[in-house]
């Protein structure tokens, strides 16, 4: 139990960190498109980029984010989008599929912050496959906590919901999505993402 809490709040302290704003930033998004999917793609969103993270780390995921790759991802981001909007209640396959393959992706973007567990998460992924595979849904958890607590509020009290309904946030997260995908598609995420890992690391 200390290691999943420990974990878990590895994730939560670097919600702030530079780097981590890849992962969260698309996702936060996604969540304003689907006024009436949130929670399930919150919780896909997470589950795919948990499993994504940890398949590279394992070694069973080994595209790389350059070339035609990313123009791919870039047309497939803003597939999840349209996909979001879409979404006409929590059990569709849009909001399905949208939350996971954008969660996908952003593991698949992902260079994460290491900080004690998930360099132990990263470093036994290829020899402790369950085991690590749980841990990092745990520290994904942590580290996507504003989207998933957005979604659970706007599901269950009324009040957040309604406002969020409004159509000001959809656009927002429109907007981020669209930027997010244009930057994919024509090669510049990579050079965003380093950046924001040289800012995390103080260098």
């Amino acid at each position: 139990m200390g290691t999943l809490i420990d974990t878990l709040t590895e994730g939560i302290r670097v919600i702030t960190w530079a780097c981590t704003l890849t992962a969260l930033v698309p996702g936060l998004a996604l969540v304003l498109v689907a006024r009436r999917a949130r929670l399930t793609v919150a919780l896909y969103y997470t589950a795919g980029a948990a499993f994504l993270a940890w398949a590279q780390a394992a070694g069973h995921w080994w595209v790389a984010a350059r070339g035609t790759a990313v123009v791919i991802a870039g047309i497939v981001a803003a597939g999840t989008y349209v996909a979001a909007w879409r979404a006409p209640g929590h059990s569709s396959p849009l909001a399905t599929g949208a939350g996971l393959v954008g969660g996908a992706l952003a593991g698949w973007l992902w260079r994460p912050c290491v900080g004690d567990r998930l360099g132990d998460i990263l470093n036994d992924a290829s020899t402790a496959g369950p085991r690590t595979l749980a841990l990092m849904a745990v520290y994904m958890v942590g580290v996507l906590l504003p989207l998933l607590l957005i979604a659970i509020a706007a599901y269950a009290v009324p009040g957040v919901g309604r406002l969020l309904d409004r159509l000001p946030f959809a656009i927002a997260g429109a907007a981020v999505g669209a930027a997010y995908a244009v930057a994919l598609a024509i090669g510049q995420y990579d050079d965003l993402i380093g950046e924001l890992y040289r800012i995390s690391a103080g260098y």
